[in-house]
C-alpha cells in the first residue's frame, strides 16, 4: 500500500468517525473501508492487520490534535476575559477595600508631607523644651544666689538682735581686728592678711594683688572667695581716699575666676587666697580699707563672712 492510499484510508475512516461505535477504530471497519477503496485485494489479514494498527495511531494523534486545538482556542478565548474580570476585581478591592490589599487611601507623596510636618513640629518642640530647660537653670542661678544673699542679711539682722554679751562680745572682736589689720577669725575660719602688692604698673594705671592665708580650725569645709559682684552676689573691694574699688579676679588654691573661686580647707591646713584689683590709678600708694567677701558651707554653718582690714601699706611686686 502506497503512502497516498494510506492516507486515503486514514481520511476515510476519519469522516466515518461519527458512525462508528464511541468514536473508535475497529478491524471491521478497517475492512470496509478498503473495500470501499478497493484495495482489499492487495492485502491479506496480516496485512489488514498491520494496517489496522497504523490507522488506530494515526486516527489517536489526529483527535489529540484536534483537543490540543481547541483547549488552544479556549485558553485564547478566556485568558483577555479572565485578566481584565481580575483587573477589574483589583480595582474595586482597592477601591473599596484599600486594607485587604496592604493599601492606604493617602498617596505615599501626600503622606510623607505629613511626616515631614510631624518632624517638623517635633524639632520645634524640641527646640522650645530646650530653651525652657536653659531659662529654668537661670533662673535656678538666681534663686541661689538670692538665697545666699538672704542668709547673710539674715545673719546681719540676727547680730543686730544679740544680747548686749553677744554684743561685747562682737565689738571686742571687731576693735581686735581693726587694731592688728592682719588677722580675723569668724565661724572657726581664721583670715592673715600676708599683703598687698602693685605689679603692672604703667603710664597711668597699676594692678593691686592682696594675698591671704585662710585656715579652717573645726573642721574640712567648703569657702567660696569673691571679687567683683555677679548679680546678687557678694564681692569684695578696698578703700583708699574716699574711692571704692571693685576686685576683678580671684584665685583661691589651684582655682581661680573673675566672679569667684571655690575650694575645699583642710582642717589646719592654710590655703593661700589672692583678690586682684586691675586698672587701680598710680597715686593710689596704700589702702585705708579692705573688704574681703566669702561664703562657708560647713556642718556648723552655712553663709556668708565678711573679713575688713585697715591701714595697708602698698610693696613693690
Amino acid at each position: 500500500m502506497s503512502e497516498d492510499e494510506f492516507k486515503n484510508l486514514v481520511e476515510t475512516l476519519y469522516d466515518r468517525r461519527n458512525e462508528l461505535e464511541e468514536g473508535r477504530i475497529t478491524i471491521d471497519s478497517v475492512r470496509e473501508s478498503l473495500i470501499e477503496l478497493g484495495l482489499s485485494d492487495l492485502l491479506g489479514e496480516s496485512d489488514i492487520e498491520e494496517v489496522y494498527q497504523q490507522v488506530s495511531r494515526e486516527f489517536r494523534r489526529r483527535q489529540w490534535k484536534n483537543y490540543f486545538n481547541f483547549a488552544m482556542i479556549l485558553i485564547i478565548l478566556v485568558f483577555p476575559l479572565a485578566a481584565f474580570s481580575g483587573y477589574q476585581l483589583r480595582q474595586y478591592v482597592v477601591a473599596n477595600f484599600p486594607q485587604l490589599v496592604g493599601l492606604n487611601e493617602t498617596p505615599d507623596s501626600l503622606k510623607l508631607l505629613e511626616l515631614e510636618g510631624q518632624v517638623e513640629r517635633l524639632t520645634a518642640n524640641q527646640t522650645k523644651l530646650e530653651n525652657k530647660l536653659k531659662n529654668s537653670q537661670t533662673e535656678k542661678d538666681k534663686l541661689n544666689n538670692r538665697i545666699q544673699e538672704l542668709e547673710v542679711e539674715n545673719k546681719q539682722l540676727k547680730n543686730l538682735t544679740n544680747t548686749s554679751t553677744s554684743t561685747t562680745v562682737t565689738s571686742l572682736s571687731t576693735e581686735t581686728t581693726s587694731t592688728s589689720a592682719k588677722f580675723f577669725q569668724e565661724q572657726g575660719i581664721v583670715y592673715e592678711l600676708k599683703g598687698c602688692q602693685k605689679s603692672n604698673v604703667g603710664s597711668s594705671s597699676q594692678t593691686i594683688n592682696c594675698t591671704l592665708l585662710i585656715t579652717s580650725k573645726q573642721e574640712n569645709v567648703s569657702l567660696s572667695l569673691y571679687s567683683k559682684p555677679y548679680f546678687s552676689d557678694p564681692y569684695s573691694r578696698m578703700f583708699e581716699a574716699g574711692k571704692e574699688y571693685i576686685g576683678t579676679r580671684v584665685k583661691l588654691g589651684s582655682y581661680s575666676g573673675t566672679n569667684l573661686a571655690n575650694n575645699s580647707l583642710i582642717k589646719d591646713v592654710p590655703m593661700e587666697g589672692t583678690i586682684i584689683f586691675d586698672n587701680v590709678p598710680l597715686q593710689v600708694n596704700k589702702i585705708e580699707g579692705l573688704e574681703i567677701s566669702s561664703l562657708l558651707r560647713s556642718s556648723y554653718y552655712n553663709s556668708g563672712i565678711k573679713v575688713e582690714f585697715r591701714n595697708i601699706s602698698l610693696s613693690e611686686k
